[in-house]
């Protein structure tokens, strides 16, 4: 993609046209929408404020935002500051087509440059998309599920639930992603190899998918927690499955953390028909907490 050119941002005047492409996607909802005062005091002080101009006229299609963090109430270690990644927003004309991914790299160069070696953000757990592109494309993982994250409602109607996620910019496999290396398993591989489908998912009469049966977890060294492919599509058509979707996964997501597991990737692949997307499920040294 050469049609567009990615820069930070550091004038008032820039951050209005970022609050003006925030409004695109989320409306006129006040708790949706970063000020511009706010994005141009972040710019100021070592925050990232990141744009995405079209070359033909200069139109701004896609922004990423972060600041410097610490966990609360905890000392200065050798993974903070880190940098909170906050808010990205692409136009939808520019969807789908590796912004997102262009993006999120020159939040890494230029965390990098300012000594930074970790990147941590939420994210919905329902949405593939996000799960494909932070998991899989990046090399991050998913380290906490947090229940209610933003209160009982989630912001714009979607799920409250979110997983933390820990990108360290310095690992191997993040450096092996950025140099173009394929570092991931497919579906059929992790299966043959001895993964266990923990909630393969069925499908209705509509074609929608039905969450599976979850069972007590097995003993086996990797986990596949399958996903709807397009949540937000789900409950459009149905609103009553896609709350289904949402106990589902928060009870998976609930019983696969607390055993020890981390979601290290994610896979794609067809299984009894059925293009799937699944968590990868496992533990840095191979073996779970008691």
């Amino acid at each position: 993609m050469t049609d567009c050119d990615i820069r930070p941002l550091g004038t008032l005047q820039e951050m209005q046209a970022a609050v003006a492409l925030q409004r695109s996607y989320w409306g006129d909802d006040p708790e949706a929408i970063v000020p511009g005062h706010m994005l141009f005091t972040l710019a100021q002080h070592g925050g990232h404020v990141l744009a995405a101009q079209e070359r033909a006229g200069g139109r701004m299609v896609a922004i990423l935002v972060g600041l410097p963090g610490t966990d609360s109430d905890s000392a200065i270690t050798a993974d903070s500051p880190y940098l909170v990644s906050k808010r990205m927003v692409v136009h939808a004309a520019w969807r789908n087509r590796g912004l997102a991914l262009r993006l999120k790299l020159a939040q890494r160069e230029r965390a990098l440059a300012q000594g930074i070696r970790l990147v941590r953000w939420t994210f919905d757990p329902l949405l593939a998309p996000n799960a494909w592109l932070n998991l899989r494309k990046l090399g991050a993982q998913a380290t906490h599920f947090h229940e209610n994250y933003f209160g009982a409602e989630g912001p714009g109607g979607g799920s409250p639930d979110r997983l933390l996620v820990d990108w360290r910019l310095d690992s191997e496999r993040v450096y092996a992603l950025v140099a173009g290396e394929d570092c991931g398993a497919d579906l059929a591989a992790m299966l043959t190899e001895g993964a266990v489908l923990l909630n393969q998912a069925a499908r209705d009469a509509r074609g929608l998918p039905l969450p599976g049966v979850l069972g007590a977890l097995p003993d086996a060294p990797q986990m596949l927690l399958e996903l709807p492919a397009d949540f937000p599509a789900l409950a459009q058509a149905d609103e009553a499955l896609a709350q289904d979707w949402r106990a589902h996964m928060r009870a998976a997501l609930k019983a696969v953390f607390a055993a020890g597991f981390l979601l290290q990737d994610c896979v794609r692949g067809t299984l009894d028909g059925q293009e799937r997307i699944c968590y990868v499920c496992g533990t840095a040294n191979g073996e779970r907490s008691t």
